[in-house]
């Protein structure tokens, strides 16, 4: 269940999104997207987490705007909150999508990288894996095992 701090922050995120997408023409603001709310301990400041889409200039040039339009945004935000005292909004950028971009580009490198050495099975693929192709033998278009060659190498099990 959640306590009032996070229901605060929730609702403060919702509405400081809505305002910031209907109220602010600024037209230094870029594609925003609000990511979180969060609030001091003694409540007296909220740190608005965005993110911009965007080159790093188009991201400052928008962290600008938002700084400069923060007091308008309370000013529209207060009569909305029932809160005795609304808190300072300061906007932060969001550096946790980037840096979740660039952690998925290193895996991706990891993958690549493992699958031209000739790791067998690491991600359980067509070949390989356990969907039907074979353990490191040849197979035929449909994923069935090859048949062999020589009758020779086939080694008949006990049943």
């Amino acid at each position: 269940m959640w306590d009032r701090t996070e229901r605060v922050e929730a609702l403060m995120k919702e509405r400081i999104a809505t305002i910031v997408l209907e109220r602010l023409s600024d037209p230094r603001l870029g594609f925003i997207t609000i990511t979180g709310v969060k609030l001091s301990g003694d409540k007296r400041l909220a740190k608005v987490a965005f993110t911009v889409l965007g080159s790093a200039a188009q991201r400052r040039t928008t962290e600008r705007a938002l700084r400069d339009a923060a007091s308008h945004v309370q000013q529209v935000l207060a009569p909305s909150m029932r809160m005795r005292n609304l808190p300072e909004l300061r906007f932060v950028y969001d550096e946790s999508i980037e840096k979740e971009s660039k952690m998925l580009e290193l895996l991706d490198g990891l993958q690549a990288e493992r699958g031209e050495h000739g790791d067998d099975g690491a991600e359980g693929g067509a070949e390989g894996g356990a969907e039907g192709g074979t353990e490191g033998g040849a197979s035929d278009d449909a994923g069935r095992p090859a048949a062999p060659d020589d009758d020779d190498d086939v080694i008949d099990e006990p049943s």
